[in-house]
């Protein structure tokens, strides 16, 4: 698997459009369809904002507060490893969100955050696009695919209803549970390069000199 691809499949399991429709259905049920597409296209642009500007800015936040890329790569892997096992585990967080104070934008809370745009998007977005690894190229590609998964998730908020009728509550949440397995591996795996890395440039290298050999 190229490493665009594994990008690309991260980004689509963290932001999680199939499992946020639930939330969606629950947080707009009592809207009519044009309101209802108005908060999926406000959710959709405050979480392209915030996810763009990580994009872009991200890496120089961490050079500001002097974090290190393994250091980083060990905890944002971390941490979405242990989003991937709460994906797997609590098919229920989301319900759980849903019922949260009222009075506010719900595109922007718990839609936007953090529920597409939520902490391990964030971290995962920094991570693909570390200078070590990715090109300027690869920067646009990231954030081309960015693009693309919200896209995905804005038409998937406004066929809401039909989602959860074809795929079922039972449907939804083996989906959920299958993309949780597979991001738990990936961070897992980003972990143990994070620490590999920190290996390889910080511990000091041991040199044994030659045993001299007898007259």
């Amino acid at each position: 698997m190229t490493s665009l691809a594994q990008d690309a499949i991260t980004l689509f399991v963290v932001i999680d459009p199939v499992g946020t429709v639930p939330l969606f259905l629950t947080l707009t049920r009592h809207l009519d369809p044009v309101s209802r597409r108005k908060v999926a296209t406000r959710c959709v642009i405050a979480s392209g904002l915030v996810l763009l500007a990580f994009l872009v800015l991200g890496h120089g936040l961490l050079g500001a507060l002097g974090i290190g890329i393994p250091a980083f790569r060990v905890a944002g892997g971390i941490v979405v490893f242990l989003f991937g096992l709460q994906m797997i585990f609590e098919t229920e967080q989301k319900n759980r969100t849903a019922h949260g104070e009222s009075g506010h934008d719900l595109a922007i809370f718990p839609l936007a955050f953090p529920a597409v745009a939520g902490p391990a998007a964030m971290l995962t977005v920094i991570l693909v696009s570390e200078p070590g690894r990715a090109t300027l190229m690869d920067r646009v590609l990231v954030g081309a695919i960015l693009l693309i998964i919200l896209a995905t998730t804005w038409i998937m908020f406004l066929l809401a209803n039909p989602i959860q009728h074809l795929l079922g509550k039972a449907g939804a949440n083996l989906i959920s549970r299958v993309l949780g397995m597979l991001l738990a591996a990936l961070a897992a795996q980003t972990a143990l390069d994070g620490l590999s890395q920190y290996i390889a440039t910080s511990m000091p290298v041991v040199t044994i000199p030659p045993a001299s050999s007898s007259e």
